[in-house]
């Protein structure tokens, strides 16, 4: 499983991404499943597994807040 950390501006990690089998993508914050990207289908999903958008969009469910 490949884990990628995405950070905040000031290199917080604010998230993650893990590479899954088949190609799908899960994303975490602070420990808590927010999205899946399923690359056969081409579509995000949120946590409650409700279509978030078409490809892939997991950064777009990783709020990265600049509190600076």
């Amino acid at each position: 499983m490949n884990t990628i950390y995405i950070r905040d501006g000031s290199s917080r990690i604010v998230g993650r991404i893990q590479s899954g089998s088949g190609g799908k993508q899960f994303a975490y914050v602070g420990g808590k499943l927010v999205g899946i990207y399923n690359p056969q289908l081409d579509k995000t999903f949120d946590s409650r597994l409700q279509v978030f958008g078409n490809g892939n969009q997991l950064m777009a469910l990783i709020r990265c807040d600049d509190d600076d």
